[in-house]
């Protein structure tokens, strides 16, 4: 498991802040211990005060109506998804050094054989399910790699803290395996805060040869249905047979062209 990064203090409380109390998705550890960086996040928040109990009082209404997620949100709270919106655009950015690569995905996306293909070497365990249960940073030689669990859209990751780091990111890479619905709503989410984010869809290889224009068709025909407003790049590739597709290096040369 890699470390955290030392040189990234502001990164180091978001994660911290997702790891530790009431509003973590994976509860406690990750370095709850350290009590440099608890005072970091101390200071962080005390700076940000009226805007956290904003956030926090925002989610606290959105549990007590059962609402877990943007999408349900969206679908259930019209104003309420309005008032989370405008406290979104005021979060600032995470200060962040360097090239930060934020991949996300629904569990078996196959996010950690990304990690290590695009490192160069075995660092993210693999393997069938959810591998990682926290935010975790892969630091490589061009860029710094952010693991992020689990569906990203859950109320429990809309804090404050969470907003400020996926707006602090270079890049956000959004892996999928089949459809664009298995995380639409994160992208509608990135959408209406203005952020960015290339879709890549992963393990293209278990696609039928013969199948692979249609299905490249119907992801590009599901981005315009869904009115997706935020989309750079769409990707097509196998993360464990890198050179099986030409996609790969177009997407690895965009990733170190800042």
């Amino acid at each position: 498991m890699a470390a955290f990064l030392p040189w990234i203090p502001v990164a180091t409380q978001v994660i911290q802040s997702l790891l530790d109390g009431g509003r973590s998705k994976s509860g406690g550890g990750g370095g709850g211990d350290n009590a440099a960086l608890r005072e970091e996040l101390r200071q962080y928040r005390e700076q940000h005060t009226e805007l956290l109990k904003s956030f926090n009082k925002l989610v606290d209404g959105l549990k007590d109506k059962k609402i877990d997620s943007f999408e349900s949100l969206a679908q259930q709270d019209e104003r309420a998804k309005k008032a989370l919106i405008e406290l979104a655009q005021k979060t600032e950015p995470m200060k962040m050094v360097g090239i930060n690569i934020g991949l996300f995905g629904i569990t078996s996306t196959g996010k950690s054989t990304m990690l290590n293909s695009l490192l160069g070497k075995k660092i993210a365990e693999t393997g069938v399910g959810e591998t990682t249960t926290k935010i975790t940073p892969y630091q490589g030689m061009q860029y710094t790699l952010w693991d992020v669990p689990g569906r990203n859209d859950e109320i429990n990751y809309l804090s404050m803290e969470y907003i400020s780091f996926f707006k602090g990111l270079t890049r956000r890479l959004i892996l999928i395996q089949a459809t664009i619905k298995e995380n639409s709503s994160m992208m509608k989410l990135l959408d209406e805060i203005g952020l960015r984010y290339d879709i890549v869809f992963n393990k293209f290889d278990k696609v039928d040869e013969e199948e692979r224009t249609a299905i490249q068709q119907q992801i590009r025909s599901e981005i315009k249905s869904l009115g997706l407003k935020g989309v750079d790049h769409v990707f097509f590739v196998s993360s464990k047979h890198i050179q099986m597709f030409p996609d790969w290096l177009t997407m690895v040369n965009l990733l170190t062209s800042f």
